[in-house]
């Protein structure tokens, strides 16, 4: 092949080579859509209830338009002065429904729904589940009241009182921490959220015995009976849990009482008790023309399996059972005088 020839298709080729490339990026950036943004006020760091927000702690971030927050914060005049009136979480962009107004502090007493109160009481780490309890828990209140006669308490007795309470504060923590389990501490007091009847009932048990606090899951709101357990019943006889309750079982008989067993095993012995009934007693009924000898039931007294006859006939009495009555029966004379017993003997 000539030189000018193979000169002239590679000219060719590399016109060709930057026809595509060109092409290619037209088509690209047809297809590319542009996205609008909107600068917003994003957290660099957890900012807790109530403290003042400087601009270390803020950061000034490009967001999607159509992917911003409503109330989102795009100024910094917007937060000068403010407080947060919850938590704000690292990342989370600053919202202006969180923030009090300008100059306010945060008030925790205006935080109690209307219609309700806001009762505190003492505990220890006995009675509130170890330090392990936050504001927004559920419990129950226990309360335990000690054998005292002069009171007109016969026996020492455990009691549910309260069941499915919000915790409001812990010592004065409103919030839950924004570093979670970190530097939990055991609580002193814990405030809760509680009708005004529910308040005066909680006094008089903090006046009667000792309270403590048992958490529940969050989701679970069902109201159990409250059982009263006293001495007696605990000596009675012991109880279990239920494993696969435990392990959160998806199964039907999920809620099934742990106390299954045990019920099984009464109504056994109650069975066995039923069966060993004391045998039937005899009893001899004397009649102006005969003897009757009869067989009564030791529990219900009634007579057994006897036909239900006059007895001025020389007949059985009547009566209903399983177990045949034996009859004795002396033929009458043929006066009224004769009887078939000797009173002498």
């Amino acid at each position: 092949m000539r030189p000018k020839s193979i000169l002239l298709l590679a000219l060719a080729l590399g016109c060709g080579l930057v026809a595509s490339i060109g092409i290619s990026q037209v088509l690209d950036s047809k297809n590319q859509a542009v996205v609008e943004t909107v600068p917003i006020y994003v957290a660099l760091k957890n900012i807790n209830l109530g403290d003042p927000v400087d601009e270390s702690m803020v950061s000034l971030q490009e967001w999607p338009k159509d992917k911003v927050p409503v109330g989102a914060i795009t100024t910094w005049e917007e937060i000068e002065d403010r407080r947060p009136r919850s938590i704000i979480f690292d990342g989370e962009p600053l919202l202006d429904g969180k923030f009090l107004a300008k100059g306010q502090s945060h008030d925790p007493i205006a935080g109690i729904p209307k219609g309700m109160r806001l009762k505190t009481v003492s505990v220890d780490a006995r009675k509130s589940a170890a330090g392990l309890l936050s504001p927004g828990d559920r419990v129950d209140l226990q309360l335990y009241v000690e054998r005292n006669p002069r009171k007109n308490i016969a026996l020492s007795v455990t009691k549910i009182i309260l069941q499915n309470i919000r915790v409001y504060a812990v010592d004065q923590a409103v919030q839950r921490s924004g570093d979670g389990e970190e530097g939990r501490t055991v609580a002193k007091t814990v405030s809760l959220v509680v009708t005004p009847q529910q308040a005066n009932r909680l006094t008089t048990a903090e006046n009667l015995g000792e309270i403590s606090l048992i958490p529940r899951h969050p989701d679970d709101d069902k109201i159990v009976e409250d059982w009263e357990q006293s001495i007696d019943d605990i000596l009675a006889r012991s109880d279990a849990n239920n494993r696969e309750l435990e392990q959160k079982s998806t199964r039907e008989n999920e809620g099934a009482s742990s106390l299954g067993l045990v019920n099984a095993i009464q109504g056994a012995l109650q069975q066995n008790v039923v069966t060993a009934v004391d045998p039937p007693f005899k009893m001899r009924v004397i009649y102006p023309d005969q003897v009757q000898e009869l067989q009564f039931s030791n529990e219900t007294g009634e007579p057994l399996n006897v036909e239900n006859n006059s007895p001025g006939n020389g007949q059985n009495l009547g009566a209903v059972g399983a177990v045949n009555a034996e009859t004795k029966q002396t033929p009458a004379g043929g006066s009224d005088e004769e009887f078939p017993i000797d009173l002498k003997q």
